[in-house]
């Protein structure tokens, strides 16, 4: 059994969370005071039956820690404690005694100044045992089992315990890479002190602070009438710091100390408190997922991302030059196009800056905006002073002027075209897909990159019908609405969608449709119902096959809809080609349901109910 870990070891886990971040940073030659770990199986092989037993039983931190006290280190343990001191300070240098328990010093949690450390320490057996048992005892603390309640992880263990030479510091402190407080990512943040950090650390003295940019200039300072550090350290401390957060690519907060003109690296944690704090020197961006959440619900594949994104881009860039948005100011504004969604944490979000951009290239942008957001369900509309376009010269307002006519006069033609560009869009469709979809399933990588390439080449770069479609369908709603409130009196805002609930000869209204027609066929046959409920797929069809006009209604729905299905969107989703289990269950619970018990009605009802009376 191995006890004595060295920064080389190949056991990281047993190093603890602290030490195997210097163990990191060691390999990248940086200044750190040499040290070793006791690893806790030192803990476990000097246990007897007895504490073992008792340990594992002690109701209170205070008698857990009381049976730690007692554990002797075994003759092992010691002979290789010993013998790592020996080589750790041949000329009797003090030491530091500190914990390095798994999840200590973590992205998540730092679990900083839970665990005991002891200062200056002889390099004696029994001066470095009785620390040791100190850090070991803090391990059961009560704050510690405290702080696991609140940051539930894997620290279930007497933390291992990091052994390193102590540094006489001249002064000392902490650093951070990035400012925790205000969330600056380019702002480095040096705190020192006269001699070592421990009063800093904990709080006892403020010391003096430094603030550094990313060009290594001191840009503030909070000091005394004589400074702790000269200019120039302060600025070796950032970019150790900043070197240490490189290396471990994320922010880190670091303690060092100065001895004897050198600058050393004590340890480095990752700064916690930056996860959920935007930096305000970035450029702001608003995220808002209220509707687009219903397209791409849940966790998206960089996939399909990587599809919708390249959609979105050449679909609203198709609309612009149809509106008559000159080709320059959409080149102009390419990244806004390619900003119009974004992946964060696996979810797709609407980036409103751009969307409010890309809308202020067309006319009636005010009109428009508060569609727009009506639209995208946006529950908190941006500030005027972001929303709003940038002030423009009294040549580019001339310019604007004229080039508002053109828009203007681009979407009234657009609009008396619109029936002629679905018929054409719908001939394209027609004439790409064929009357019999291509066999994927047997088609070469090339000739499925080669057939991709001619849809999205045929249909994605020749939709303009649909989006002027979903640009007038805005424009004509939010109006619905603004008179159904103005002259309707509809104070709950609702009347435009009892109005128009109820309309008729809607595709999307289709399956349901068929869905009901399946169910009232399959519920005159028990059989074929208890085998859409609860029976499997094989046992299925052998039920379909008795009854022929179901298994050709199920056929025409999925000849019709077998690409269909629940988060369609998504190319990572299956369709009912693979997978019909889910429409084959909910034809078979609306069958035992009773289909015919809710009719099929053209929506007359609901717009009768809508108009109310005369």
């Amino acid at each position: 059994m191995t006890y004595i870990l060295h920064p080389d070891t190949a056991d990281r886990q047993h190093l603890g969370g602290k030490a195997g971040a210097l163990a990191a940073l060691h390999s990248d030659g940086l200044p750190i005071p040499a040290w070793f770990v006791l690893s806790p199986h030192a803990f476990a092989a000097s246990l007897n039956a007895a504490q073992r037993q008792a340990l594992a039983h002690a109701p209170t931190s205070s008698e857990a820690q009381a049976i730690i006290e007692r554990v002797t280190l075994t003759p092992a343990v010691q002979t290789a404690l010993r013998e790592a001191l020996a080589a750790l300070c041949p000329d009797g240098a003090l030491v530091a005694v500190r914990s390095s328990a798994g999840a200590e010093d973590g992205a998540q949690h730092s679990y900083a100044g839970q665990f005991e450390s002891v200062l200056n320490v002889a390099p004696t057996l029994a001066a470095v045992t009785a620390a040791i048992s100190t850090v070991w005892r803090s391990g059961f603390s009560e704050r510690v089992a405290a702080y696991r309640q609140q940051m539930p992880d894997p620290l279930h263990q007497v933390p291992a315990v990091l052994i390193q030479r102590m540094v006489h510091a001249d002064s000392a402190g902490v650093a951070f890479s990035a400012d925790p407080v205000s969330g600056r990512q380019g702002v480095a943040v040096v705190a020192a002190t006269r001699g070592l950090a421990a009063d800093l650390v904990n709080g006892a003295t403020t010391g003096d602070t430094y603030y550094v940019n990313h060009d290594e200039q001191i840009i503030a300072c909070e000091t005394d009438a004589t400074p702790i550090l000269a200019d120039e350290w302060v600025q070796q401390i950032a970019a150790l710091a900043r070197q240490v957060a490189q290396h471990c690519q994320r922010p880190q907060d670091i303690e060092w100390a100065i001895a004897d003109g050198r600058l050393y690296l004590l340890q480095a944690r990752p700064i916690t408190t930056l996860a959920d704090l935007p930096d305000p020197d970035g450029f702001l961006t608003v995220w808002d997922n209220s509707n687009i959440s219903e397209s791409y619900a849940g966790i998206t594949t960089p996939l399909t991302f990587s599809f919708a994104r390249r959609a979105y881009t050449e679909v609203y860039q198709q609309f612009c030059q149809v509106v008559g948005v000159p080709q320059p100011t959409i080149a102009a504004n390419a990244d806004v196009f390619r900003t119009m969604i974004g992946l964060i944490r696996g979810r797709v979000y609407y980036n409103l800056l751009s969307w409010y951009r890309a809308l202020a290239l067309l006319p009636g942008y005010q009109l428009n905006r508060g569609f727009m957001e009506q639209m995208m369900g946006v529950k908190e509309k941006l500030p005027d002073d972001l929303a709003a376009p940038p002030p423009a010269s009294q040549g580019a307002k001339l310019r604007d002027g004229f080039n508002l006519l053109r828009g203007v006069g681009g979407l009234v033609l657009n609009y008396a075209r619109l029936p002629q560009r679905i018929e054409q869009f719908y001939t394209r469709l027609r004439r790409v897909l064929g009357d019999t979809p291509p066999n994927l399933h047997q088609m070469r990588l090339d000739e499925l990159a080669r057939y991709y390439r001619t849809l999205e080449q045929d249909l994605l770069r020749n939709w303009q019908a649909p989006i002027i479609n979903d640009f007038f369908a805005m424009i004509f709603y939010g109006l619905l609405r603004k008179l159904a409130a103005n002259w309707c009196g509809d104070a709950a805002g609702s009347l435009q969608n009892d109005l128009l609930a109820g309309e008729g000869g809607m595709v999307s209204a289709e399956p349901a449709v068929r869905v009901r027609e399946m169910a009232i066929v399959a519920a005159q046959h028990p059989a074929l119902v208890a085998a859409l409920c609860d029976g499997t797929l094989p046992a299925i069809r052998q039920a379909m096959a008795a009854v022929p006009t179901f298994a050709r209604l199920y056929q025409a729905y999925l000849d019709r809809f077998g690409e269909r299905c629940m988060e369609e969107l998504k190319l990572e989703s299956a369709t009912l080609h693979d997978d019909p289990l889910i429409l084959l269950r909910a034809v078979g619970r609306l069958a035992q349901a009773g289909p015919t018990a809710r009719p099929i009605t053209d929506g007359t009802a609901s717009r009768a109910h809508a108009k109310g009376p005369r």
